[in-house]
């Protein structure tokens, strides 16, 4: 048997709210989104000058790969750096540096780059913008 709350009491009226804003609720926790809020700070920089930290949260322990790409508007990602691979993560808000460089040490040039955080196989993407002076 199933319960519903009834017109008026304001539990029905808080559900028929978030029903009629657009939101929906949650099914499971696996449907939530593994990695949320993920953005670079700054989100555009000078790498000869300073660096720039990815931010991301984890609704639940994982492991984690980060790496950066260059995106050609036509073409396949060019892989610049691979931060970390599976690297164990627990739930909450993580931050980690990424200098601007290559994986041969250089300084990537300047344009705009991906940075993808891989959690078993799902993909999570924020942009990023290079520059210099």
């Amino acid at each position: 048997m199933t319960i519903l709350p009834v017109p008026g009491h304001p539990a029905f009226v808080l559900l028929s709210a978030l029903l009629l804003s657009g939101c929906r609720l949650p099914t499971s926790v696996e449907s939530e989104d593994i990695v949320a809020s993920l953005r670079f700070s700054p989100a555009a920089f000078d790498s000869f000058r300073r660096n720039t930290e990815i931010l991301y949260t984890l609704n639940q322990s994982a492991r984690v790969t980060l790496s950066i790409v260059r995106r050609p508007v036509q073409g396949a990602d060019q892989p610049v750096v691979t931060l970390f691979t599976e690297l164990f993560e627990s739930k909450g808000l993580h931050s980690h540096t990424w200098l601007g460089d290559t994986s041969a040490g250089l300084f990537a040039p300047p344009g705009d780059y991906i940075g993808i955080i891989r959690v078993g196989g799902r993909s999570f993407e924020a942009a990023v913008r290079v520059f210099h002076f």
